[in-house]
């Protein structure tokens, strides 16, 4: 009896002998063509949930599943627009008065070349028919209007330039005001969650509480809150203990139980098998590594994703 005792603690330390069992993996049908709802950006580092369809709704392309608070966003985009207004306001009236100030200075350097004629051919008036007085100050006058046209021609410069440049500050300051009131409004219309595709809405459990997520909740933004399920192409996502890993492969036969078919057992084939694993919060500090399995769906019509279900393989 000790040398039997001995030789079986011998294969069972070396590994020669070992207790093969079957694994159980929890698993859950999936839709291999859904749509992820996360929460969409916003200011802050969270949005509420202000209204949600029924789970399990089916919904079709452009229907609105969840809505997120946009009390905020809505304030922040009247208040650009009332900005807008504000800042529209004044640049017409800057407008205006520049123009203003460019047609006087236009005005004025007419006046002034004019001027600088008469005074020119005044000036060409020669001495000996005038006498030498009249002469003098036409030739003084001449000079006098050439001054003046040269600074009339930098103030209408001057005027053109300062209008030019509110013209182009106008511009940008457009541009940028569009660019804000667009970027609110397209956050506004973010905060209402639209379906991409036909499907059933599936919603997803708060990572920390195992909750489902219902209105009135704060969910912190890039957090994954639905599924729009499309039910035409199905498989089942399957969790792999790191304990069990080295014993499963893809290409496995296993068997499928639905909770909620519980007398039918179904064969499949665990199809993949991620190269990394993850932890799971809601079932301790484990890894598990995500498997999918298929199987014929057309023997179980009523399946629908979301349903969960235990994965039987036996290595």
């Amino acid at each position: 009896h000790r040398t039997s005792l001995a030789l079986l603690l011998t294969l069972v330390s070396t590994g020669s002998f070992a207790i093969e069992r079957d694994i159980l993996l929890t698993g859950e049908v999936v839709s291999m063509q859904a749509q992820e709802i996360f929460v969409p950006l916003t200011t802050n580092w969270q949005a509420a949930i202000s209204k949600m369809v029924e789970e399990g709704t089916e919904v079709a392309a452009g229907d609105v599943i969840m809505e997120f608070d946009g009390a905020a966003a809505f304030s922040q985009l009247e208040t650009q627009r009332e900005t807008r207004l504000a800042e529209q306001a004044l640049t017409d009236r800057d407008l205006a008065r520049l123009e203003k100030e460019l047609e006087q200075a236009r005005y004025a350097l007419q006046r002034a070349e004019v001027d600088l004629e008469l005074k020119q051919l005044k000036a060409e008036t020669p001495e000996g028919l005038i006498g030498a007085i009249e002469y003098e100050e036409n030739q003084l006058a001449w000079e006098t209007a050439q001054k003046e046209l040269i600074e009339a021609q930098a103030q209408f410069a001057d005027k053109s330039k300062s209008l030019a440049e509110r013209q182009r500050q106008a511009r940008l300051d457009e541009q940028k005001t569009e660019i804000v009131e667009s970027w609110w409004t397209e956050l506004l219309e973010s905060l209402a969650v639209r379906a991409e595709q036909p499907g059933f809405v599936l919603y997803r459990s708060h990572p920390w509480t195992r909750e489902k997520y219902q209105e009135g909740d704060n969910v912190q933004t890039s957090f994954h809150v639905a599924t729009i399920a499309n039910a035409s192409e199905l498989a089942i996502r399957a969790w792999i203990n790191s304990i069990d890993r080295p014993r499963v492969q893809a290409g496995m036969p296993v068997i499928v139980v639905f909770d909620a078919l519980p007398n039918l057992s179904l064969p499949g084939t665990l199809q993949s098998v991620s190269d990394s694993g993850a932890k799971r919060r809601e079932w301790g500090e484990a890894v598990y590594f995500e498997g999918t399995v298929s199987f014929d769906f057309s023997e179980v019509p009523e399946l629908l994703p979301g349903m969960s279900a235990m994965i039987e393989v036996n290595p």
